[in-house]
Protein backbone atom coordinates (compact mmCIF):
# COMPACT_ATOMS: atom_id res chain seq x y z
CA UNK A 1 0.00 0.00 0.00
CA UNK A 2 1.27 3.42 -0.95
CA UNK A 3 1.32 5.64 2.11
CA UNK A 4 -0.06 9.16 1.74
CA UNK A 5 -2.15 11.63 3.71
CA UNK A 6 -5.46 10.13 2.57
CA UNK A 7 -4.44 6.62 3.65
CA UNK A 8 -3.16 7.93 6.98
CA UNK A 9 -6.37 9.88 7.65
CA UNK A 10 -8.53 6.88 6.70
CA UNK A 11 -6.56 4.60 9.03
CA UNK A 12 -6.72 7.18 11.82
CA UNK A 13 -10.50 7.38 11.46
CA UNK A 14 -10.74 3.58 11.65
CA UNK A 15 -8.57 3.60 14.76
CA UNK A 16 -10.75 6.25 16.42
CA UNK A 17 -13.90 4.33 15.45
CA UNK A 18 -12.53 1.25 17.21
CA UNK A 19 -10.74 2.76 20.20
CA UNK A 20 -11.89 6.36 20.59
CA UNK A 21 -10.18 9.70 20.10
CA UNK A 22 -8.36 9.54 23.42
CA UNK A 23 -6.49 6.41 22.31
CA UNK A 24 -5.32 7.89 19.00
CA UNK A 25 -1.55 8.22 18.84
CA UNK A 26 1.05 8.09 16.11
CA UNK A 27 2.59 4.82 17.31
CA UNK A 28 -0.75 2.97 17.25
CA UNK A 29 -1.55 4.46 13.85
CA UNK A 30 1.82 3.40 12.46
CA UNK A 31 1.23 -0.13 13.76
CA UNK A 32 -2.15 -0.24 12.02
CA UNK A 33 -0.48 0.82 8.77
CA UNK A 34 2.45 -1.59 9.21
CA UNK A 35 5.08 1.15 9.21
CA UNK A 36 7.36 2.83 11.72
CA UNK A 37 5.95 6.00 13.31
CA UNK A 38 8.72 7.99 11.64
CA UNK A 39 7.23 7.10 8.23
CA UNK A 40 4.05 9.01 9.13
CA UNK A 41 5.96 12.24 9.67
CA UNK A 42 6.81 12.44 5.96
CA UNK A 43 3.10 13.03 5.36
CA UNK A 44 1.75 14.44 8.63
CA UNK A 45 3.76 16.81 10.81
CA UNK A 46 2.34 15.72 14.17
CA UNK A 47 -0.80 14.51 15.92
CA UNK A 48 -2.30 18.01 15.87
CA UNK A 49 -1.96 18.15 12.10
CA UNK A 50 -3.40 14.65 11.83
CA UNK A 51 -6.52 15.60 13.80
CA UNK A 52 -6.87 18.74 11.69
CA UNK A 53 -6.71 16.66 8.51
CA UNK A 54 -9.27 14.28 9.96
CA UNK A 55 -11.59 17.22 10.70
CA UNK A 56 -11.10 18.59 7.18
CA UNK A 57 -12.26 15.23 5.81
CA UNK A 58 -15.71 15.71 7.39
CA UNK A 59 -16.13 19.17 5.86
CA UNK A 60 -14.95 17.86 2.48
CA UNK A 61 -17.48 15.02 2.59
CA UNK A 62 -20.30 17.42 3.39
CA UNK A 63 -19.28 19.81 0.61
CA UNK A 64 -19.15 16.93 -1.87
CA UNK A 65 -22.56 15.64 -0.75
CA UNK A 66 -24.35 19.00 -0.79
CA UNK A 67 -26.95 19.13 -3.56
CA UNK A 68 -26.24 20.79 -6.90
CA UNK A 69 -28.62 22.90 -8.96
CA UNK A 70 -30.71 24.09 -6.01
CA UNK A 71 -31.24 27.42 -4.30
CA UNK A 72 -28.92 28.56 -1.54
CA UNK A 73 -31.37 27.64 1.24
CA UNK A 74 -31.76 24.09 -0.08
CA UNK A 75 -27.97 23.88 -0.45
CA UNK A 76 -27.52 24.89 3.20
CA UNK A 77 -30.08 22.30 4.31
CA UNK A 78 -28.33 19.61 2.27
CA UNK A 79 -24.92 20.62 3.56
CA UNK A 80 -26.13 20.67 7.18
CA UNK A 81 -27.60 17.18 6.92
CA UNK A 82 -24.51 15.91 5.09
CA UNK A 83 -22.15 17.39 7.67
CA UNK A 84 -24.09 15.88 10.57
CA UNK A 85 -24.21 12.55 8.71
CA UNK A 86 -20.46 12.62 8.12
CA UNK A 87 -19.88 13.31 11.80
CA UNK A 88 -22.26 10.63 13.03
CA UNK A 89 -20.56 8.05 10.81
CA UNK A 90 -17.45 8.18 13.01
CA UNK A 91 -16.97 7.90 16.74
CA UNK A 92 -15.83 11.06 18.56
CA UNK A 93 -15.82 13.04 15.31
CA UNK A 94 -17.77 16.01 16.67
CA UNK A 95 -15.34 16.40 19.54
CA UNK A 96 -12.45 16.01 17.10
CA UNK A 97 -13.84 18.81 14.89
CA UNK A 98 -14.44 21.02 17.91
CA UNK A 99 -10.81 20.80 19.06
CA UNK A 100 -8.93 20.46 15.76
CA UNK A 101 -6.69 23.37 14.89
CA UNK A 102 -7.52 24.98 11.54
CA UNK A 103 -4.90 24.36 8.87
CA UNK A 104 -4.02 26.12 5.67
CA UNK A 105 -4.49 29.66 4.53
CA UNK A 106 -7.54 31.33 6.09
CA UNK A 107 -8.44 33.20 2.90
CA UNK A 108 -8.21 30.05 0.77
CA UNK A 109 -10.38 28.13 3.25
CA UNK A 110 -12.95 30.93 3.29
CA UNK A 111 -13.07 31.06 -0.51
CA UNK A 112 -13.46 27.28 -0.81
CA UNK A 113 -16.23 27.14 1.79
CA UNK A 114 -18.14 30.16 0.49
CA UNK A 115 -17.83 29.34 -3.23
CA UNK A 116 -20.95 27.13 -3.58
CA UNK A 117 -23.15 29.70 -1.83
CA UNK A 118 -21.62 32.66 -3.64
CA UNK A 119 -22.38 30.85 -6.90
CA UNK A 120 -25.98 30.55 -5.69
CA UNK A 121 -26.33 34.27 -5.03
CA UNK A 122 -25.09 35.02 -1.53
CA UNK A 123 -22.37 37.53 -0.79
CA UNK A 124 -19.10 36.12 0.51
CA UNK A 125 -19.87 37.45 4.00
CA UNK A 126 -23.46 36.13 4.03
CA UNK A 127 -22.26 32.74 2.77
CA UNK A 128 -19.65 32.39 5.52
CA UNK A 129 -22.05 33.60 8.22
CA UNK A 130 -24.74 31.14 7.16
CA UNK A 131 -22.24 28.29 6.92
CA UNK A 132 -20.83 29.07 10.37
CA UNK A 133 -24.34 28.86 11.83
CA UNK A 134 -25.19 25.61 10.07
CA UNK A 135 -21.84 24.04 10.99
CA UNK A 136 -22.30 25.09 14.62
CA UNK A 137 -25.76 23.57 14.81
CA UNK A 138 -24.68 20.28 13.21
CA UNK A 139 -21.57 20.11 15.35
CA UNK A 140 -23.53 20.83 18.54
CA UNK A 141 -26.17 18.21 17.78
CA UNK A 142 -23.48 15.69 16.95
CA UNK A 143 -21.70 16.35 20.24
CA UNK A 144 -24.93 15.54 22.08
CA UNK A 145 -25.59 12.47 19.96
CA UNK A 146 -22.07 11.12 20.48
CA UNK A 147 -21.96 11.90 24.20
CA UNK A 148 -22.02 8.87 26.46
CA UNK A 149 -23.36 11.05 29.25
CA UNK A 150 -26.18 12.75 27.33
CA UNK A 151 -27.27 10.59 24.41
CA UNK A 152 -29.63 8.21 26.17
CA UNK A 153 -31.06 10.95 28.39
CA UNK A 154 -31.84 13.20 25.42
CA UNK A 155 -33.10 10.29 23.30
CA UNK A 156 -35.85 9.76 25.87
CA UNK A 157 -37.00 13.35 25.37
CA UNK A 158 -36.59 14.01 21.64
CA UNK A 159 -36.00 12.36 18.33
CA UNK A 160 -32.57 13.50 17.18
CA UNK A 161 -33.27 13.36 13.45
CA UNK A 162 -36.57 15.23 13.61
CA UNK A 163 -35.34 17.81 16.09
CA UNK A 164 -32.17 18.50 14.12
CA UNK A 165 -34.11 18.78 10.85
CA UNK A 166 -36.63 21.17 12.40
CA UNK A 167 -33.97 23.34 13.98
CA UNK A 168 -31.90 23.44 10.80
CA UNK A 169 -34.94 24.32 8.66
CA UNK A 170 -35.97 27.09 11.07
CA UNK A 171 -32.46 28.51 11.13
CA UNK A 172 -32.04 28.49 7.36
CA UNK A 173 -35.52 29.97 6.83
CA UNK A 174 -34.53 32.84 9.12
CA UNK A 175 -31.48 33.88 7.12
CA UNK A 176 -32.14 37.14 5.26
CA UNK A 177 -32.52 37.16 1.49
CA UNK A 178 -29.76 38.89 -0.46
CA UNK A 179 -30.53 42.53 -1.25
CA UNK A 180 -32.19 43.06 -4.65
CA UNK A 181 -29.69 43.14 -7.46
CA UNK A 182 -27.11 41.20 -5.43
CA UNK A 183 -28.59 37.76 -6.10
CA UNK A 184 -27.14 35.77 -9.01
Amino acid sequence: MKLGQQEIVAAALQLVDEQGLDRLNMRALAGRLGVQASALYWHVGDKAELTSLMAVSFYARALAAAPADVGWRAWLLGFGHAFRGALLAHRDSARLCAVARPIGDVQESAERLAAPLVALGLSHHAALSALASVISLALGWSVYEQSNALHDHLAEMIGFDESFAGGLAAMVAGFPDPPPGEEA
